[in-house]
């Protein structure tokens, strides 16, 4: 057993916290608003420092086995510890085989669990290279635990095509039972929109969001909600106001919700010209008002959750290129996410605690079975904590992220508070002293619970 002490932990109203000391072994045991004693249990004092459940990016594509050269499990589990995240989401889509068979999902559990130092769930995936799909092999995946079904309205992928709204319906008929998550933007919108502009037009970096604007995303939201009948369904990196608005407007009919991601709150479609690569993801970022409204949204706590959409490259050989569309899409963000994103809306924008715990734990914890296991504070619940330093501000360098990936869209920018130990299953995982603490494969498969 082992002893927290002086951890500032949410009082569970607001912005309102308390003093306490933690008592926990792999789980939690005790909290107590007096010191508890002991002389023989070793004791962590983190002298005042914030405390909040461990943290969960529930879209990450750590991209192992097969896309590697980008990412894979040890190097992006690293840099989630180093951000203060005890549990990951791997996405289906980026590896070989992707997650689309109870097979697969063994044969990327056989590669990835030695590797992994936090914990981690799993997508499945639905995808037109296996029509007519087999029902069988998806409700195989759902009772294997896997937290939900990753679907494409567009694709780039040959390994991951894309499915049409009719089998989506068709899809969503079939299989009422598990949730649905949608990258939405609509296809024909897109298309005719890059036909619409000229070679040399595709490749500046200000025409970017004219290729995928914010129509596309619009129009698949709403065929998929006008589909869904009683089914769930999620959708992931909402990047535009109206997009936000209809899922918002349609929450007491139908079991929805909606991610956003960090550039989307801070960044725009007039940073490309100066970040180019370090910016490019798809869906675009989009314009001012996009950005206001998601951060308003963030704000008032009506979005379910913030995650990264962590997607890395070699920065040299996929996003150095003249040509814009030619530059690979994706940012690796794991890392950065929580110093962010209380350093811009905790401590500058003033948002309570409770909403705050909710966006980076307890909402997709809820949301994808995990909870109360994870996502909270509860006494028998695994004792996976994120430690924050409020008052340790530091510059971003991007050079040394422990992605594969050395760059960020934040690149430079100086966030007001630090991870300062990063705690899954009552060990330290990372310690912002020493750096790393367990040794690779500490990581668990954790199951959906519903």
């Amino acid at each position: 057993m082992k002893i927290i002490r002086n951890a500032l932990i949410s009082a569970g109203v607001s912005n309102k916290t308390k003093l306490v000391d933690i008592l926990f072994n792999d789980k939690i045991l005790k909290i107590s608003d007096t010191p508890i004693l002991s002389q023989k249990i070793e004791k962590i004092d983190i002298k005042g420092n914030l405390l909040i459940p461990g943290c969960i990016d529930s879209h990450v594509h750590f991209n192992d086995p097969g896309f590697n050269i980008r990412e894979d499990f040890l190097t992006g589990t690293t840099a989630a510890a180093y951000g203060g995240i005890t549990t990951v989401i791997d996405m289906p889509c980026t590896s070989i085989p992707p997650v689309t068979s109870k097979e697969n999902l063994y044969i990327k559990l056989q590669v990835i669990k030695p590797k992994a130092l936090v914990d981690f769930a799993f997508w499945g995936g639905i995808r037109k290279n296996d029509f007519p799909f087999s029902k069988t092999n998806i409700l195989e995946l759902w009772n294997e635990g896997i937290i939900g079904f990753k679907i494409y309205t567009i694709s780039g992928m040959d390994t991951f095509q894309a499915v049409s709204y009719k089998e989506i319906k068709e899809i969503l008929k079939q299989l009422p039972d598990p949730l649905f998550a949608f990258h939405a933007e609509d296809e024909k919108i897109i298309n005719d929109s890059i036909n619409s502009l000229r070679k040399e037009e595709l490749e500046q970096p200000e025409n970017f969001v004219k290729s995928r604007p914010v129509e596309a995303e619009v129009e698949a939201v709403k065929k998929i909600l006008e589909i869904a009948q009683d089914s769930k369904i999620h959708f992931v990196h909402i990047s535009s106001k109206s997009a936000a608005e209809i899922i918002l407007n349609n929450k007491n009919l139908i079991d929805v919700s909606f991610e956003t991601c960090p550039h989307y709150l801070q960044f725009t479609s007039g940073d490309l010209s100066n970040l180019r690569g370090r910016l490019k993801t798809i869906p675009p970022v989009k314009f001012e008002k996009d950005k206001k409204f998601l951060r308003t949204t963030l704000k008032k706590g009506e979005i379910d959750f913030i995650t990264t959409d962590h997607a890395g490259c070699d920065y040299k050989t996929e996003k150095q290129f003249d040509d814009f569309s030619r530059v690979y899409s994706g940012i690796p963000g794991i890392e950065l996410f929580i110093p962010y994103i209380f350093s811009e809306f905790y401590i500058k924008e003033e948002v309570p605690l409770s909403t705050m715990i909710k966006i980076t734990s307890e909402n997709p914890a809820k949301r994808f079975g995990l909870y109360p296991q994870k996502g909270s504070l509860e006494i028998g619940t695994d004792a996976d904590f994120t430690v924050l330093d409020i008052n340790l501000p530091f510059k971003v360098n991007e050079q040394e992220l422990h992605s594969k990936g050395k760059y960020s869209p934040f690149n430079e920018e100086i966030f007001d508070c630090s991870i300062d130990k990063t705690i899954v299953r009552g060990e330290i995982v990372f310690d912002r002293k020493t750096g790393i603490k367990k040794e690779p494969g500490y990581g668990k498969w954790i199951r959906r619970e519903f």
